[in-house]
């Protein structure tokens, strides 16, 4: 005796012009809707975010303080443009004094001179690598706007030594209690 053969189940089939030409599309819009509502539920989920916005890191890592002390020696100062934001007004100066030890003696600068604002900015000349102002005048980090409290340099002391700068939104707040009352 002979088995059964199973005939395959087909699946049903649209039968109308019009079902076969819209059916897919809906198929589709709704499959882009509900990626779309679980792309926007990962992020949603992800952000944890419910105080604000937060634009960037409070900590920018400069690298290994050897390597950076040596490139400062080479080539100067350090200029990071729009560290604290993307008006272009923003941008820092890092340096580093040779005499004294990698971890020790660095200092932060916001780029520009002290004596004529940020709306004149230095940018550094790429022949000579000096720092130069709007008029193209050289300066060094002498003439420049400190930029402490607003950001400081940080060595972070691990099994290789990293220089960071820190931001004054991330530096601890002090407080001050009066004894007296």
């Amino acid at each position: 005796m002979e088995p059964k053969r199973r005939i395959p189940r087909q699946l049903p089939r649209l039968r109308t012009p019009l079902a076969r030409a819209v059916v897919p599309v809906v198929a589709g819009i709704l499959f882009f809707a509900a990626l779309g509502g679980i792309t926007y539920g990962i992020a949603a989920l992800l952000s944890g975010n419910g105080e604000g916005i937060r634009l960037g890191d409070r900590e920018f890592v400069i690298g290994r303080v050897d390597i950076a002390a040596a490139r400062i020696v080479r080539h100067g100062p350090l200029l990071y443009a729009d560290l604290r934001g993307t008006d272009g007004k923003q941008a820092i100066v890092v340096d580093h004094d040779p005499k004294l030890p990698d971890t020790e003696g660095w200092a932060v600068y916001f780029a520009y001179r002290a004596d004529r604002g940020p709306e004149c900015l230095i940018s550094v000349n790429e022949a000579t690598q000096a720092l130069q102002d709007c008029n193209g005048t050289t300066v060094t980090v002498a003439d420049l706007e400190r930029a402490e409290p607003a950001a400081e340099v940080v060595v972070e002391m691990t099994k290789r030594p990293t220089v960071k700068i820190r931001f004054a939104a991330a530096l601890p707040t002090t407080t001050t209690t009066d004894a007296s009352v």
